[in-house]
């Protein structure tokens, strides 16, 4: 009897044992996950200003990030003829103060410059037009910000570094 009342008890403190380390392990999985949330640091960058839109660029984690950059191309969406259009507009970066992260806000008003071919055909197609681009630190612990006016669009490259190379002299 007092064999049976030891196991019971025994079996009793080790379950006990054993729930409290997975709900522990439970516990610091979740918290790391949300420390670990990129997303919680976007509640840190101010709403867009009325007019405006805020666009939001999650990273992916990456073995050697300084082999990285991206590329922001911010533009819109307009009806073209068939010569080379570029669209005007200004990128700056800011720092969004107290905290040291930057932000970058893209300013144009719609305005185009263009070659000066004679068209065959007249027909104008709806075609993404780009600013200048701006290229940018790759750091997957931080969202990349940009504010941009309604109506327009920011896209993105990630570019790769190759392998480096050494320059002859001559």
């Amino acid at each position: 009897m007092m064999k049976t009342i030891r196991k019971i008890l025994t079996g009793i403190i080790l379950g006990s044992i054993l729930v409290s380390f997975t709900h522990t392990n439970v516990d610091t999985m979740y918290k790391n996950k949300e420390d670990n949330d990129p997303g919680k640091e976007l509640a840190n960058f101010p709403e867009a200003k009325p007019g405006m839109v805020r666009y939001v660029i999650f990273l992916d984690k990456k073995s050697d990030e300084d082999l990285y950059k991206v590329e922001l191309i911010p533009g819109k969406i307009m009806k073209v003829d068939c010569n080379k259009h570029t669209l005007m507009g200004r990128t700056e970066e800011k720092e969004l103060e107290g905290w040291g992260y930057n932000f970058y806000e893209f300013s144009s008003e719609g305005k185009t410059v263009s070659t000066l071919m004679a068209c065959p055909q007249v027909v104008n197609k709806e075609k993404f037009i780009s600013s200048e681009s701006t290229i940018v630190r790759y750091n997957s612990n931080l969202p990349i910000v940009i504010y941009a006016p309604k109506g327009y669009v920011i896209k993105y490259k990630i570019w790769e570094a190759g392998k480096e190379k050494t320059a002859s002299v001559k």
